[in-house]
């Protein structure tokens, strides 16, 4: 496993996802998808995906899915 290492910039960044995605109409049903994927888009990391919520996440902003 590896740690990626966050700061608060790192919540910030998760809640505007979340927030930008409600304003389209798209639910994340759970707000640790949205800190993965800061994470995934901070590190450069491609993310295994086992949720369809990645998959609304990457519709809109560059996060590489596998």
């Amino acid at each position: 496993m590896i740690y990626l290492p966050m700061s608060a910039p790192t919540f910030i960044k998760s809640a505007e996802i979340y927030r930008s995605l409600r304003k389209k109409g798209i639910t994340i049903r759970k707000t640790i998808d949205c800190l993965i994927a800061v994470l995934c888009l901070e590190h450069e990391v491609r993310l295994f995906r086992n949720d369809h919520d990645f998959l609304f996440i990457a519709e809109h902003f560059p996060l590489r899915i596998v």
